[in-house]
C-alpha cells in the first residue's frame, strides 16, 4: 500500500466507504456547484420533448452568466448563423432544442467545476477531454445510426470520468499523488485504488451520480471495459461503449497513445473505420474553440490540435518513419546492446494480439493489466500470479518467447534459473535456460547495472553458448526485476528475426507488468513501499 491515504484518529486506513464519507464531507463543504438547481434540470431534460423549447429556455435564463455563455457560443464562429441571435429562444429554433440544452449542460457543469476547484489547468484539461467525447459519442450515435438518443450519448460521455473529475476537484492532493505514480509508470487503476483506500474512478463516480440522481444508464456508462451490446437494440450496451471509446480515444490522442488498440475493441461494435477515430474529434475541437474560455484554454493545454495531427499521421503510416527505432528505445532508457540492423522497408503492422499465433486472443492487453491489478488488492499465488503476467506479455504485448528467469545464490556464484515461460519452449527446455552471472555477456550487465536491453539478432558475444538455442534468429529483449535496487530476476522476451522491433508504448507496457512482478513480491513480504 502507498503511503500517503487518509487515516482515522487512530492511525487506521479507512475503509471504502469511510472514505466516501470523507469525499462527500468535503463536498458539502465546498457545495455541490455542479449539480446547483438549474444544471440538475438541465440534465433532467435529456429525456424530455425536444419540442420543449420554452422550458429549456427558462432554465437557462435563471443563471445570468450561463445564458450570456450560450448566446456567445450560437454567434461564434463555428455556427455561422449569418445574423445575430439575442435570445434563447431564437437559439433553440435555429440550432435546435438538443445543441442548445447540450451546450448549456456542458457549459454549466464545466465552469462551476473549474470554478471549485485549485488546480484550473489540470480541471480544464480533465473536463476538455470530458467535453470532446461528449461531442464525439454524440456524432458517432448519429453517424453510425445507432440505437441510442444522440442527447444521452453526449450525457453519458460527459460523465464517463465523473468520480476521476471530482478526485481532481476536491481532493487535489490525491490526485496529484496519483498522476505521479501514472508517470512512474504504475497503472492508473492500481494508482487509484492505491492511494484511494481501496476505492477506484468508477465507484466515486456511481456513488456521487446516485448521490445527485442521475439516470441508471448514466451511472452503467461509467464502466471503462464495457460488454459488448447483446443486440442491435441493447440501448444500453451501446452507450457504455460509446462512452467508454470516445473517452479512450481522446485521452489516447492526448497521451499520444496508438489508436489501433481501439479500433480493434470497438471497431465492429461501433461499426468504427479507420477516419473514423480522428474525424469525429478533429469535428469536436473545431465546434469547441469559441464556447468558452475555459475550454479554450483547455485545448490549449492539451496541445491537442498538435497530437491529433501526430494520430492522422500515425494511422496514415502504422509502420512509422524510416528512423531508426533503437533511437526510440534510447530515448526512452532502453539500452541498445550494439549498433541496430537497418530497418526494413516496410515494416507490418504489430497486433496487440500477436504472438505467434493468426487467432485473435479473448483478451486485450487491458483485460491482462486489469486482472493482474485486482489480483494484487487481494489475496495472491506468486506462482499463478507470475504466469498470469508472464501470458499477458506473450498474448497482449506480443512476444514469440517470454521467460522468467530468477536469481539462485550457490556455493560461490550466482546463477539465473529458468522458471516460467510461454512460447515453443516446453517446461523441460524452460529450466536448461540458465546464465551464470560470473560468465559476462548482455545478461550479466543488464542485471549488475540494472538496465533494461534490446539486443539485435545474432549479435556476436552477447550471450553464452548454452543459450544459443534460444536466442538464434531472434531479437531479444531484458528487463531485470530488482527489489530495493537488488536484482532478484529477469524477464526474457525474444521475437523472430524480421517482426517489428518494440515501439515506445510497448516498452512501457512491459516496464509496468515487470512493475507488478515487483509488487507482488512486496506484498507477500508485507511491505507498504
Amino acid at each position: 500500500m502507498v503511503n500517503g491515504g487518509l487515516k482515522d484518529d487512530d492511525g487506521e486506513a479507512l475503509q471504502p466507504q469511510k472514505r466516501l464519507d470523507e469525499i462527500f464531507a468535503k463536498m458539502k463543504i465546498k457545495g455541490l456547484p455542479a449539480m446547483s438547481g438549474h444544471v440538475r434540470e438541465l440534465i433532467s431534460l435529456t429525456q424530455s420533448s425536444r419540442s420543449a423549447a420554452y422550458e429549456l429556455a427558462q432554465v437557462i435564463l435563471k443563471d445570468y452568466s450561463l445564458t450570456n455563455k450560450v448566446l456567445q457560443v450560437v454567434n461564434s464562429a463555428y455556427y455561422s448563423l449569418g445574423r445575430p441571435v439575442n435570445s434563447i429562444s431564437k437559439a433553440v429554433t435555429i440550432l435546435g432544442f438538443d445543441a442548445v440544452r447540450d451546450l448549456a449542460m456542458a457549459i454549466a457543469l464545466f465552469e462551476n467545476f473549474v470554478k471549485s476547484g485549485a488546480d484550473k489547468e489540470k480541471i480544464s484539461r480533465i473536463m476538455t477531454c470530458s467535453f470532446l467525447s461528449a461531442m464525439q459519442a454524440r456524432d458517432l450515435a448519429v453517424d453510425k445510426n445507432l440505437e441510442v438518443a444522440p442527447e444521452e450519448a453526449f450525457i453519458c460521455a460527459l460523465l464517463h470520468n465523473l468520480g476521476k473529475i471530482i478526485v481532481c476537484v476536491y481532493i487535489p492532493e490525491s490526485y496529484a499523488r496519483i498522476e505521479k505514480m501514472v508517470a512512474d509508470g504504475v497503472d492508473e487503476a492500481l494508482a487509484v485504488r492505491e492511494t484511494l483506500d481501496g476505492l477506484d474512478y468508477q465507484k466515486i463516480g456511481i456513488e456521487v451520480a446516485i448521490f445527485w440522481n442521475l439516470s441508471k444508464n448514466v451511472i452503467a456508462a461509467m464502466d471503462p471495459r464495457p460488454r459488448k451490446p447483446l443486440s442491435n437494440r441493447d440501448r444500453k450496451g451501446y452507450l457504455c461503449n460509446l462512452a467508454s471509446f470516445a473517452n479512450q480515444l481522446t485521452e489516447n490522442v492526448c497521451g499520444g497513445k496508438s489508436l489501433e488498440p481501439l479500433l480493434r475493441r470497438y471497431g465492429q461494435i461501433l461499426y468504427l473505420r479507420r477516419e473514423d477515430l480522428t474525424a469525429p474529434l478533429e469535428r469536436s475541437i473545431a465546434a469547441s474553440e469559441d464556447m468558452s474560455d475555459s475550454l479554450r484554454y483547455g485545448l490549449a493545454k492539451l496541445k491537442i490540435g498538435q497530437r491529433l495531427h501526430e494520430a492522422e499521421e500515425t494511422l496514415k503510416n502504422p509502420g512509422g518513419a524510416k528512423k531508426d527505432r533503437f533511437d526510440l528505445l534510447a530515448a526512452d532508457g532502453m539500452v541498445a546492446a550494439t549498433a541496430p540492423e537497418p530497418e526494413p522497408e516496410a515494416v507490418e503492422v504489430l497486433e496487440e494480439s500477436s504472438a505467434g499465433s493468426d487467432q485473435t486472443p479473448e483478451k486485450s492487453i487491458d483485460d491482462f493489466i486489469r486482472e493482474l491489478t485486482e489480483t494484487l488488492l487481494g489475496p495472491i499465488n506468486l506462482n499463478d500470479f507470475y504466469i498470469n503476467l508472464l501470458e499477458g506479455l506473450y498474448r497482449g504485448v506480443g512476444f514469440d518467447r517470454v521467460l522468467l528467469v530468477v536469481l539462485s545464490i550457490q556455493p560461490g556464484r550466482r546463477v539465473l534459473i529458468g522458471r516460467f515461460g510461454f512460447g515453443d519452449l516446453g517446461p523441460e527446455k524452460i529450466t536448461f535456460v540458465t546464465h551464470d552471472l560470473e560468465a559476462g555477456g548482455v545478461i550479466s550487465q543488464a542485471i549488475k547495472q540494472g538496465k533494461d536491453m534490446a539486443v539485435p539478432p545474432d549479435t556476436p558475444g552477447a550471450f553464452a553458448e548454452n543459450l544459443a538455442f534460444l536466442v538464434r534468429g531472434r531479437m531479444v529483449y531484458l528487463f531485470p526485476v530488482c527489489l530495493d535496487g537488488k536484482p532478484i530476476a529477469l524477464i526474457y522476451l525474444d521475437r523472430k528475426k524480421g517482426r517489428p522491433k518494440l515501439d515506445v508504448s510497448r516498452i512501457k507496457t512491459t516496464r509496468l507488468f515487470r512493475d507488478f512482478a515487483v509488487m507482488a513480491i512486496r506484498k507477500l513480504r508485507g511491505g507498504n513501499n
